[in-house]
């Protein structure tokens, strides 16, 4: 066995070596870098939105949380103010009844006075009657 260099040979080779990588350059480093930088470049982006949505989330949070401490706070002031309303249409049915109460126990006790006076009237009138039958009464004991 005979090894030769031989520089034709080696020409072609390096030329083949080189018409390699460039066909290898173009059909499959590009590509794959091009695939490469265009996911780092998504992947960036998608981080960025996500903070950006990190931040929006954060902010709506505090929206929900202010409309909920509001909402509260409306809550108590409506239900103070159905209360106030409730204890003064309460404290007003109540001094009407009073007032109503007073104006009738008023007219019944005229009613009860006017009553007494007419049977005193009558009881008065009726003393001889009573004298008389008393007497007669008595009499009739003591026989």
């Amino acid at each position: 066995m005979n090894i030769e260099l031989s520089l034709e040979l080696m020409l072609l080779v390096f030329f083949l070596f080189l018409l390699s990588i460039f066909l290898l350059n173009q059909w499959l480093y590009k590509p794959i870098l091009n695939f490469i930088d265009a996911r780092e470049k998504m992947i960036k982006d998608d981080l960025e939105s996500s903070s950006n949505n990190d931040s929006e989330i954060i902010n709506i949070q505090k929206e929900i949380n202010d409309i909920l401490e509001n909402a509260k706070k409306e809550a108590v002031s409506i239900k103070e103010q159905a209360y106030l309303c409730a204890k003064a249409n309460y404290d007003k049915k109540i001094n009407d009844i009073k007032v109503n109460n007073e104006k009738e126990m008023a007219l019944f006790i005229e009613s009860l006075n006017n009553e007494k006076d007419i049977l005193k009237e009558e009881l008065l009138s009726r003393i001889p009657e009573f004298k008389s039958i008393l007497d007669s009464r008595l009499k009739q004991m003591q026989i």
